[in-house]
């Protein structure tokens, strides 16, 4: 996967959907399941915990959802725990084998669909300048004309982003 191991060395971290038919292994290490969002999930089928990730080995750790803190000791509430030890089960996804699929920070984090929600917004934006504006259909003699007319369509979106609030209080005064 070039395209990753690009972004890793250029400090860029790629927000890619995941294709429900691909890059998605059903069980991982012939030991665990992952969810949708790229989390393990235990025997019992609950998620695991993120417990942070490690930059310099490039993996990410997550730990078992039912370990309680509660007073001064560390208890699984588990009925049938998945591990022995202290602080439960805990896996370590190598974000190396499947970049696709394990990234920092996780898909199921905050962090992750705020950036992914303003890199989508992006999108539409561009979207909107190219299919909706027509901008890429046009014969321009220069660049200046290309220009000046994607200066236009920039100034229409900018109307429309005036006009929309004002549509959707009326809307919801009727």
């Amino acid at each position: 996967m070039p395209y990753y191991e690009y972004c890793r060395d250029h400090g860029i971290v790629p927000f890619i959907d995941l294709n429900a038919g691909r890059g998605r292994p059903p069980v991982y290490k012939n030991d665990f399941t992952i969810n949708d969002d790229g989390v393990p999930v235990c025997r019992e089928g609950h998620a695991m915990r993120r417990d942070g990730s490690e930059s310099a080995k490039g993996r990410t750790k997550f730990k078992c959802p039912k370990i309680s803190f509660a007073g001064d000791s560390v208890t699984c509430t588990c009925d049938n725990p998945c591990s022995d030890a202290k602080y439960g089960r805990t896996v370590h996804l190598v974000m190396k084998d499947n970049p696709r699929l394990f990234n920092d920070p996780p898909r199921s984090s905050k962090e992750w669909k705020m950036i992914y929600n303003a890199r989508t917004s992006a999108e539409r934006c561009n979207k909107r300048e190219k299919v909706d504006y027509k901008l890429e259909y046009g014969r321009y003699r220069s660049s200046q004309m290309w220009y000046c007319r994607l200066s236009a369509i920039m100034m229409c979106q900018h109307l429309d982003a005036w006009a929309l609030p004002k549509a959707s209080r009326l809307k919801d005064v009727l």
